[in-house]
């Protein structure tokens, strides 16, 4: 058996957009007369549990507030993908991954909780780094009705790409990525970013890599299928 696929479980496996997210969100916090201010720490409590992105309404409800969370994940998406539009550098090893990967056949998947938006500006950023490596499938929020934790984006991913869980490998740069991998049956490589998560701990029994590599993915692939839901 060989590896057919790489799945990077979030647009934070590619590139540092932790800190350009938060500020996203406070400045449509500002053009919607809201005194929120995210520090980093609320804004990593706030990514922590997973299965959405609506971050604003559970801090609301958090504070016992009403706002117009709707409206605001529109401004904060367009926003967000706005601020991406720069030069966004790929995290350590991830454009020899790429590379590795187009030269081997080997596909390549995302899966994202963000819209179309960002995820399409963070590819526009990345391009030149990646050198013209394309995904050849994508599962973005509007795909699924569940997000991670739940297993249902990285299921589509599988299917997509038409190769089989046990051919693939996920690079998931969060604990929910991980767990959403597990649940679906999937081999995982932790890649974890400066936000939310960066304890071992949080992350469970996976190989864990500060900088991607071949040699990494391939190890990560190989190692035994541990599920959550087992």
């Amino acid at each position: 058996m060989t590896l057919e696929a790489v799945i990077f479980g979030g647009m934070g496996s590619l590139a540092e957009c932790a800190e350009i997210d938060r500020r996203a969100w406070n400045a449509a916090f500002r053009i919607h007369d809201i005194p929120w201010d995210w520090s980093a720490d609320t804004y990593a409590e706030l990514m922590r549990p997973g299965g959405d992105r609506q971050l604003a309404a559970r801090y609301a409800a958090h504070l016992g507030k009403v706002v117009e969370a709707d409206a605001l994940d529109v401004t904060h998406q367009r926003l967000f993908a706005a601020m991406l539009a720069d030069e966004v550098p790929l995290r350590r090893g991830v454009a020899r991954v790429l590379t590795w990967a187009a030269r081997g056949g080997v596909k390549l998947a995302l899966v994202s909780r963000a819209e179309e938006g960002p995820v399409r500006a963070v590819l526009n950023a990345t391009a030149r780094a990646r050198a013209g490596v394309a995904f050849d499938v994508s599962v973005l929020r509007p795909d699924v009705e569940r997000m991670a934790p739940d297993p249902q984006a990285m299921e589509l991913a599988v299917a997509r790409l038409g190769v089989g869980a046990a051919r693939c490998v996920v690079v998931a740069d969060s604990a929910v990525a991980v767990q959403a991998a597990r649940s679906a049956g999937l081999r995982v490589l932790a890649f974890p970013g400066s936000a939310p998560e960066v304890e071992q701990e949080a992350f469970g029994p996976v190989p864990m890599a500060n900088a991607l590599s071949p040699e990494a993915v391939v190890r990560a692939w190989r190692g035994p299928v541990d599920t959550a839901a087992e």
